[in-house]
């Protein structure tokens, strides 16, 4: 069997200042969906560096494998490669990505000099969501049922770009859980397994623990009309985080994929002034 390139589309943009940026991809995503605001954040003059997650951008089979240490172990030693180089190091991340951002600002207290919270998931709310979704929290306990339920991801695919919503869907509605495609890498898994759904789910309890003796400067952007996540996982990080530097930015016009949706320009210029005055 041919091996997967999974690492086609990570980035490493070399900046002209002495501050670098980790960016981090939600769970079952790709690279593809931080290259927008790493763009922009380059063009500012910082160095930005975003891998693909372990087993991620690979076959349905493999995605289901990964655990919640193996992500952590992965983004740490991406983020320990640029202390290496750089004064100022940053941590920014999508979804799950948010809470990694956080995890690490745990781990590595006095070499993270910012977080950047993007939607970040605490937990699933939002209005986009089946009212089953009280049973799948059941039904995930059962290593046998998790590890063999695939949920096709639906409507609207956290967009509210009607063009670009329209272009994953067409990928999404087709795709076959048991084939690879290569469209992986530009828009993601298009099936969520349930076995990721609860490592997500541990891991944000996890984060849960720690949050309240992080003090490191946050910034949260989150959607108002987050179909994945509401605004109240936004507030319980601002309320839950033990830094006196917290920053709250409400997005009027996207849902959760607010990296490569209508608001992007906001984000990141957002995240651009979070940044640069620190």
């Amino acid at each position: 069997m041919a091996t997967i390139n999974t690492k086609k589309y990570n980035f490493l943009l070399k900046g002209s200042n002495s501050k670098a940026l980790l960016l981090i991809h939600g769970i079952t995503g790709t690279p593809s969906e931080m290259r927008y605001l790493g763009k922009a954040l380059h063009k500012s003059g910082y160095t930005v560096f975003c891998n693909t997650l372990p087993r991620h951008c690979d076959t349905l089979s493999e995605l289901k494998k990964v655990t919640w240490q193996e992500i952590v172990d992965a983004c740490a030693q991406d983020f320990e490669f640029l202390t290496k180089e750089y004064s100022k190091v940053f941590i920014g991340g999508l979804s799950m990505g948010a809470l990694m951002s956080i995890h690490l600002a745990h781990q590595f207290p006095e070499k993270v000099s910012g977080i950047v919270a993007l939607a970040p998931t605490v937990f699933y709310d939002g209005w986009a969501l089946p009212k089953t979704k009280v049973l799948m929290e059941f039904l995930w306990k059962i290593p046998a049922i998790r590890n063999a339920m695939d949920i096709r991801e639906s409507w609207p695919h956290g967009l509210k770009d009607e063009s670009l919503r329209d272009s994953v869907h067409r990928f999404y509605k087709d795709a076959k859980a048991g084939e690879f495609s290569k469209k992986v890498f530009l828009f993601g898994s298009p099936f969520f397994p349930m076995a990721s759904l609860y490592q997500h789910h541990l891991f944000a309890k996890v984060v849960k623990r720690e949050i309240a003796v992080v003090k490191n400067p946050i910034l949260v952007i989150h959607a108002r009309e987050d179909d994945m996540t509401s605004l109240k996982n936004a507030r319980y990080v601002l309320n839950s985080i033990g830094s006196n530097d917290k920053t709250l930015v409400i997005l009027e016009d996207s849902y959760h994929m607010i990296t490569i949706d209508k608001e992007k320009d906001r984000v990141a210029q957002e995240t651009v002034k979070f940044l640069d005055r620190l």
